[in-house]
């Protein structure tokens, strides 16, 4: 199973079951932001993308989102 994630730059990874990380395409369900806006969380919402608020690096942001989604996972690979 993998969870499509995507940042506001348009960057989009998907998070496999398995805790690996890669670069992928298409529409995410969950977008990281470093900021939340009233506005936003109503855009995302009305889309049924699910928000994560993060102001770490890329990498970090990514492996709180896999160990939100899939607690399983102790580890991250980014393939």
């Amino acid at each position: 199973m993998n969870v499509l994630v995507g940042f506001e730059d348009g960057q989009v990874f998907s998070l496999e079951d398995t805790g690996v990380i890669r670069r992928s395409s298409g529409l995410p369900s969950v977008i990281i932001v470093r900021e939340i806006t009233r506005e936003k969380l109503q855009d995302y919402a009305s889309r049924g993308v699910k928000v994560f608020v993060c102001n770490s690096d890329e990498k970090e942001c990514l492996s709180q989102v896999l160990n939100k989604v899939f607690p399983q996972c102790k580890t991250c690979k980014f393939a």
